[in-house]
């Protein structure tokens, strides 16, 4: 996806590279979520029998068995993560399954994992990041002001129509 966009740079299609540089960032967040999800899995694994000893989640495992159930609905590739999200829901109760879910205040939910599996587009300064590094990995001369001065123009279009 990296080096679709480093075409687009080097061709000129800065306002195709510019739409498809958030999925590119949202991809690159997704991945990243699944690793914290393979750690807190690993980390569920390595402590069930202190899971099936205990009736409360223990404290240490808060936040691993939290933001498991709250990528569940939003991982939806990852159709075991539901699987367990029903194990703990029946272990621990639908209060504590829906407060993770909903991220209420003390769910234990990882903030890094909200973020990264967050729908929202990225801002501006972001995608200018994102393809400022894909041009340098692939030796593109790119200058982001052209781009920046493309969002101004086009953001003040909308603001008079």
């Amino acid at each position: 996806m990296r080096r679709d966009l480093a075409q687009l740079l080097e061709t000129g299609q800065d306002q195709t590279a510019r739409i498809r540089v958030e999925h590119v960032i949202q991809e690159e967040k997704t991945m990243s979520a699944y690793d914290l999800i393979v750690l807190y899995c690993e980390l569920i694994v390595a402590r069930l029998p202190i899971i099936e000893s205990q009736k409360r989640c223990p404290i240490d495992l808060k936040e691993a068995i939290s933001s498991i159930i709250y990528a569940s609905p939003r991982c939806a590739d990852i159709p075991e993560l539901l699987e367990v999200r029903k194990l703990f829901s029946a272990k621990y109760g639908k209060d504590f399954t829906g407060a993770a879910i909903e991220v209420r205040p003390d769910s234990g939910v990882n903030s890094l994992i909200i973020e990264k599996l967050s729908a929202r587009a990225p801002d501006t300064d972001t995608k200018i990041k994102v393809l400022t590094e894909v041009a340098q990995e692939h030796n593109i001369k790119w200058e982001p002001t052209a781009f920046e001065e493309n969002i101004e123009v086009h953001q003040m279009d909308l603001l008079v129509t």
